[in-house]
């Protein structure tokens, strides 16, 4: 599949769409065979007629955690939590962390994104927010 580029400015009054379901996944898929994890969207989706599961929300989701781990992605990102059946969709929130974190993939393969790393984890932590540890 082509790169398409993401929406990344969502808001309320947007309406979801096969088409904005379609460029999600194929620039999952594009990014996915980059990094050689096998994937193979859903992608028989039609405006009015298709109702998408959790189940089919959350592979988007999980191999969007899959692909932050095999790319040792170290940058900022926000998180999508699991969707539950019979639960809520992706709000624009979501949707707009769904579209910059595969777009910052994208962007860390071809070397444009500076990582930053500042905060690790192994005798001691270093963090550059203030951190308390002591009891109440």
């Amino acid at each position: 599949m082509a790169w398409t580029t993401p929406k990344t400015n969502w808001k309320g009054t947007d309406t979801f769409n096969a088409s904005d379901w379609l460029r999600i996944v194929g620039n999952l898929k594009y990014i996915a065979d980059g990094v050689g994890i096998a994937y193979t969207p859903f992608v028989s989706v039609t405006d009015g007629s298709t109702v998408l599961t959790s189940a089919d929300r959350n592979v988007v989701t999980n191999l969007i955690e899959e692909i932050a781990v095999t790319l040792h992605s170290t940058w900022n990102r926000g998180v999508v939590n699991p969707r539950v059946d019979y639960g809520s969709t992706w709000g624009s929130r979501e949707l707009n962390v769904i579209e910059k974190t595969i777009e910052d993939f994208e962007k860390q393969i071809d070397g444009t994104l500076v990582e930053n790393c500042d905060r690790y984890s192994d005798a001691e932590i270093i963090s550059g927010d203030t951190v308390s540890v002591g009891l109440l």
